[in-house]
This record gives C-alpha cells, structure tokens and sequence, in this order.
C-alpha cells in the first residue's frame, strides 16, 4: 500500500482576539507593549487580548478589561474585524468593540504601560489610528 503525502502546508490557526475601544475628551486609551514582550514590543497599540475556548466575545473584552485596566465594561458596540499579524508570526483575527460605558477607576494591572493619547499618530498601527480617526470624527455614528 503507498501512502500519499500531502504537499500543501497545514494552514496556521488564527487567535480570536478583542480589542477595546474607549475614547474620552478627544483622546483614546492605549497601551504601550514592553520591550521585551514576545509580541510586537514596544508598540503603542489600543488594549486588548485573547478570547479563551468557549468564551464570547463581549466576555472575553470585560475580562480583558477587568485584568489589565481594572474597569468593569457596561456597554459596548461592535466595530470592526480585521485579520493581523504579530510580530512573533501569530496570525490574529481582532474583534474591536467600543466601550461605550465603563465603571472603576482605569489602572494598568498588566506590565504594559495605559496612558490616554490625544496624537492619534503616536498609534504604532494604521488600522488602529482609522478606527479611532472615523470614531472622534464628528460625523461618527458608532
């Protein structure tokens, strides 16, 4: 019996990730990735993480939320899906929500530095920056 091999490279897995979007008197929150994370060190990039097996996507932003900025998420709103890739090669798939409401006060409980940033250019990603560009625009309806 031959045995048939397949020449086609398996497919990488994609992460589901969230990414919050919270923006207050014309500057959105961000955070500052370390220098020596395994991904995409020292960028400036809006807040967020992975979705864990069999969690939904508005769970897994009010978790993500709670652990890294200590705030509890009340409502939010859908923005967007992109595909993205870190610079460790994970290839990502980012759900981004805009925190509409929020209780508690915002901290960084992670090793990432959280600070708000009003020079939208200071963002290292240019998705990053249309979104929250289209979100402080005043026509903006999200």
């Amino acid at each position: 019996m031959t045995s048939i091999v397949s020449t086609h490279s398996k497919r990488k897995t994609v992460a589901e990730c969230v990414s919050g979007v919270l923006i207050a008197d014309g500057a959105v929150l961000v955070e500052k990735r370390r220098a020596d994370d395994d991904a995409d060190p020292g960028l400036v990039l809006l807040p967020g993480g992975h979705v864990e097996v069999g969690e939904s996507l508005t769970r897994a932003l009010k978790r993500e939320m709670r652990e890294e900025l200590g705030i509890r998420v009340e409502k939010m709103t859908p923005i967007r899906v992109r595909y993205y890739t870190a610079s460790n090669g994970e290839r990502q798939r980012i759900h981004y929500l805009r925190i509409n409401d929020w209780r508690g006060k915002i901290r960084s409980n992670e090793t990432e530095t959280v600070y708000w940033e009003s020079d939208i250019s200071h963002l290292s990603d240019t998705i990053d920056r249309k979104i929250v560009l289209r979100l402080l625009s005043p026509v903006s309806r999200v």
